[in-house]
């Protein structure tokens, strides 16, 4: 199968980025933490062997998410409108050119190669892949063409825990088959950072990681 995987991500503009998690740490740390965690979504990307596009916004700044990811990507600019609407268009331009698309954003400091490469994998005998996160969202949808649902990208409560439930549900309505990857954390708040920092395992798998480096480099009253 012809997979592509898809990367949406934003431009890294000072009180742009990560505004719930700057408000708890400022906005040139949160744009630290931000470069850092494109940085692992993007090894993780590179480790997947899967041909790669970056999805970034807003459409002005190619500039920017070009300093940010790298010239030698293949960048194309997200479409307007709210999340669903972005995702849907995106789903839709590479779905045809490609027999299936793996989209996830770039707030994932614990994403691996790995899970990208099943998450292709499992896309061969099922129409759709999701992966969970903490907080009762996702941070991977995989869609074939025949997977495809308009109605997982419309009237969704963005940003609430009941995202992945619903998205589960409304594949299920469609009748089409799912496989679930590993549940993992995003980095959203200073809540989600304070619980990245406290847990031994993810403190040792992101070690040697640039967001582990960031980890790192934070005094212990900033969190």
């Amino acid at each position: 199968m012809d997979v592509r995987l898809l990367v949406f991500c934003k431009a890294p503009l000072p009180g742009r980025v990560k505004t719930r998690l700057a408000a708890g740490i400022g906005d040139a740390a949160a744009l630290a933490a931000y470069r850092a965690m494109v940085a692992n979504v993007l090894g993780a990307a590179d480790a997947s062997g899967l041909p790669a596009i970056v999805y970034y916004a807003p459409a002005e700044e190619l500039p920017a998410a070009r300093e940010l990811c790298g010239p030698d990507r293949t960048f194309r600019a997200q479409a307007e409108g709210d999340l669903g609407a972005r995702m849907a268009a995106a789903f839709t331009a590479t779905l045809r050119e490609a027999d299936a698309a793996v989209l996830i954003g770039s707030d994932l400091p614990l994403v691996t190669g790995e899970v990208l490469t099943r998450a292709a994998r499992e896309l061969a005998g099922n129409d759709a892949v999701l992966g969970p996160a903490t907080d009762g969202g996702y941070y991977a949808l995989g869609l074939t063409r025949a997977g495809y649902c308009p109605a997982l990208f419309t009237d969704m409560p963005w940003s609430t825990a009941t995202v992945a439930a619903l998205t589960r549900a409304r594949l299920a309505a469609a009748g089409k088959s799912l496989a679930l990857l590993p549940e993992l954390p995003d980095c959203d708040t200073p809540d989600d950072l304070r619980t990245l920092l406290a847990a031994p395992p993810w403190r040792r798998r992101l070690e040697k990681t640039p967001f582990g480096r960031f980890l790192a480099s934070l005094p212990a009253v900033t969190v």
